[in-house]
């Protein structure tokens, strides 16, 4: 059955900011509810956000009704929503001088609801997991659609000791959630020339600071992406900062196993990012539709995300973000034609540039944002330590663990638990999940995990060596998909 809905009676951005902040601390907050809860289990909370649109959360009564509201306790409706409700309660708690301009109106063609923003992905099926029951009756449900999808997500951590990914429903199943609306004016960017080469076709995402859209380039005719950022943050330092630094940072990395920044600029007042156009899925996505993967596998994907980073950090840059969401699986063609798998490492947008002889470094963590995905984020990273090459091993560690398990390596209830954990209980091993995984594989894993940066590999250099010994021991599944590893 549905989800049945509930509707905030307000739209106070404090009391909206508030709610908020408890569903990503998973807490229990008395909210205005413009009608009570229909009996107790889950519900889907309806928010207006002034000047950004609305958003959805889930809620479940947590007690009697009070003068001043219901007790419910709420959390994001997915794990991708959660970077956007960071961004959205920092908007909230520090709003501009000035009016916010009306939400950008969406283009009338249905754009597919793929990873926005940093992840281009063309014409793929969605990410994004919802409950189960919610598609019973799609009409009822308020979904988290192109303009509230994160481009980067924050996990927390399974609350349920066995759970893993849900299962998400087929790409027609997500269209279908989608409610019918009236006509809306078409998207003025689109059909624009930009920078008298870039003709704009369609919308493919939207994300919290930008709207990436579909466009050919006139000369080469060759089809990218670019990223607009949204105008109602041009005049924002902090937003202008990240923007410009994601290009300067991610301009430096051509690498095959790096989605590659072809251009940047400004015009009209907007600034803009052009992005090879990348088809594929996420890890993230597979892992939701598939499950846990072949150890082989696993370890051929780890490999080529150690190619990318031992590139990146040689050029100076810390990903910081390293998670299923940011490594794309591209299908590709290894030398005798035989299909494969290639992998790309996205987003550098939260990446540390360090050049010591560069003056004009950029230190882009926002004050009050937390900058990284904390189930995927190192110890040292969760207590704000100065960063080298050895979070991003750690992170690989966690990205693999779940890829080997379909679970993450501790179990938490809050961020707060999470990260105390993280600091002071060592991850638990890949075997107690899965029944006969390699010794080897399993150590490799675990070392990469290691509370203290210094009994981890020192490199993904040292940790690439590692998964190619391991791989040449396991015993390849049949069925299972080739990848490129190259060197």
């Amino acid at each position: 059955m549905a989800l049945p809905r509930l509707v905030l009676a307000t739209q106070d951005t404090r009391e909206i900011a508030r709610v908020i902040r408890g569903a990503l601390r998973l807490r229990t907050e008395i909210v205005s509810l413009v009608e009570p809860p229909v009996g107790s289990g889950q519900h889907l909370l309806h928010i207006d956000v002034p000047g950004a649109g609305s958003i959805s959360l889930l809620a479940e009564p947590a007690g009697s009704a009070r003068p001043d509201g219901y007790p419910l306790s709420v959390r994001p409706v997915t794990r991708v929503q959660m970077a956007e409700l960071f961004a959205l309660v920092e908007r909230l708690d520090e709003p501009s001088r000035t009016d916010p301009p009306p939400a950008e109106e969406e283009d009338d063609s249905d754009p597919p609801l793929g990873p926005p923003d940093d992840t281009m992905i063309d014409a793929v099926p969605s990410r994004i997991v919802l409950p189960t029951s919610a598609f019973a009756n799609p009409d009822a449900f308020a979904p988290v659609t192109a303009k509230t999808v994160p481009p980067a997500a924050l996990p927390v951590g399974d609350r349920s000791p066995s759970s893993t990914r849900d299962r998400p429903p087929s790409s027609a199943g997500l269209r279908a959630q989608s409610p019918p609306s009236a006509a809306r004016p078409a998207d003025p960017r689109v059909g624009r020339l930009l920078a008298g080469k870039y003709l704009i076709e369609a919308a493919i995402g939207r994300g919290a600071a930008a709207t990436v859209y579909r466009a050919t380039h006139k000369d080469l005719r060759r089809s990218v992406a670019v990223k607009i950022l949204h105008a109602e943050n041009q005049g924002e330092s902090q937003f202008i900062r990240r923007f410009k630094s994601e290009a300067l940072t991610a301009s430096k990395l051509e690498h095959v196993n790096v989605t590659r920044i072809i251009d940047f600029g400004e015009e009209r007042g907007e600034l803009y990012l052009v992005m090879e156009l990348v088809s594929g899925l996420t890890l993230e996505a597979i892992l939701a539709a598939e499950g846990p993967l072949p150890p082989r596998r696993v370890v051929d994907i780890g490999i080529q995300v150690c190619r990318a980073l031992v590139f990146a950090h040689g050029q100076g840059v810390i990903h910081r973000d390293i998670k299923p969401e940011n490594v794309m699986i591209v299908p590709d063609a290894d030398d005798d034609g035989e299909p494969c798998d290639l992998v790309k490492v996205c987003d550098f947008g939260l990446a540390k540039l360090r050049d010591p002889g560069d003056g004009d470094s950029v230190e882009i963590t926002v004050s009050g944002m937390l900058c990284g995905s904390p189930a995927y984020m190192s110890p040292e990273q969760t207590r704000g330590d100065t960063l080298d090459v050895r979070t991003d091993v750690y992170s690989l560690g966690v990205t693999m663990f779940e890829a080997l398990t379909g679970a993450l390596p501790y179990e938490a209830y809050s961020i707060g638990e999470l990260f105390l954990k993280k600091c002071t209980e060592n991850a638990r091993r890949a075997s107690e999940l899965v029944v006969g995984v390699d010794p080897l594989l399993d150590d490799i894993i675990t070392r990469a995990m290691a509370i203290d940066a210094n009994d981890r590999h020192e490199s993904a250099r040292e940790l690439r060596t590692e998964l190619r010994t391991a791989r040449d021991a396991l015993v390849e599944d049949e069925g299972e998909h080739a990848t490129i590893l190259g060197g």
